[in-house]
């Protein structure tokens, strides 16, 4: 009983066993090197769109105060 709690299911997708279905339904498992190396892409390509992400909403959040601390560092750099 506690193995059918282990096991997310939603509609057709189901966590565990979607991703490593879904792993062989995408990639060659004749070839385990290329598949690892196209896995490895993609995953590369999504974490760098997550940190452009991240770094966008970092920087839509201190737009605000990035005008009055560049102004600071204007006078500041300016006095000197």
């Amino acid at each position: 009983m506690s193995s059918s709690n282990s096991v997310y299911i939603n509609e057709k997708f189901s966590e565990p066993m979607a991703a490593q279905h879904e792993f062989a339904n995408n990639f060659d498992m004749n070839d385990p090197t290329a598949a690892m190396s196209s896995y490895a892409r993609i995953m590369h390509e999504h974490t760098k769109k997550q940190l452009n992400s991240a770094t966008n909403s970092a920087r839509r959040r201190s737009e605000g105060s990035t005008s009055s601390s560049t102004s600071l560092q204007t006078v500041s750099s300016a006095s000197s």
